[in-house]
């Protein structure tokens, strides 16, 4: 039988405090981009600049993570998993856009989407890591 894990994403989102607490080595916000940002000085143009770096990076991470994850899962629990990966892509792709669709300036339009995305990403690395622990502890 096929798991979905959509429901371990959403309750990694849902634990994001707890999980942060018990695995300190969470994901977040680079210290690259974190400093890029405070030095951006409130310029919407240069933040949009570290945004764009970080969300690559973000990005190459989740599909390293996701790389990583499936090679631990058996076959139906992999296509499960890789299935749910694409749905997740084109989900956050459309909500992130719809969030963002509120700004009337374009590039902070692109800015909001850009960081939800990165939120979004990071949530899911979270709850990659929270799979791969349950299934090299047994869970």
């Amino acid at each position: 039988m096929m798991k979905n894990y959509r429901h371990v994403i959403i309750a990694a989102l849902l634990l994001a405090p707890a999980i942060s607490i018990a695995a300190p080595a969470g994901h977040d916000f680079s210290s690259q981009f974190q400093a890029c940002y405070a030095a951006a000085d409130a310029s919407n143009e240069a933040r949009s600049s570290c945004l764009a770096d970080e969300l690559n990076a973000q990005s190459k991470a989740a599909a390293d993570s996701h790389a990583a994850t499936a090679q631990i899962l058996p076959g139906a629990e992999r296509q499960a998993f890789t299935d749910d990966f694409v749905s997740w892509k084109k989900t956050i792709l459309l909500d992130c856009s719809l969030f963002a669709d509120k700004q009337t300036v374009a590039v902070e339009r692109e800015n909001t989407r850009k960081y939800c995305l990165i939120e979004k990403t990071l949530a899911r690395l979270n709850g990659d890591d929270l799979i791969r622990q349950n299934k090299t502890f047994g869970k």
